[in-house]
């Protein structure tokens, strides 16, 4: 089972439960300033037209 969330259930209590019961789990984040700056570049759209293959961006970064 894998449970996925918006951020209304970023809630470290929903974490737990989740951890506690062995279940994987994404669940965004609520946007904030931090986390803003540090995507602001893989966000940017390249100039030009769009591929007709799919971009696939990763960034890396603590947090």
């Amino acid at each position: 089972m894998v449970f996925r969330a918006d951020a209304a259930f970023a809630k470290p209590e929903i974490y737990e439960a989740l951890e506690a019961r062995d279940i994987k789990y994404a669940i965004r984040l609520p946007a904030n300033d931090n986390l803003q700056r540090n995507i602001t570049e893989p966000l940017t759209r390249p100039v030009g037209r769009p591929s007709f293959k799919p971009v696939v961006w990763f960034k890396s970064f603590l947090y």
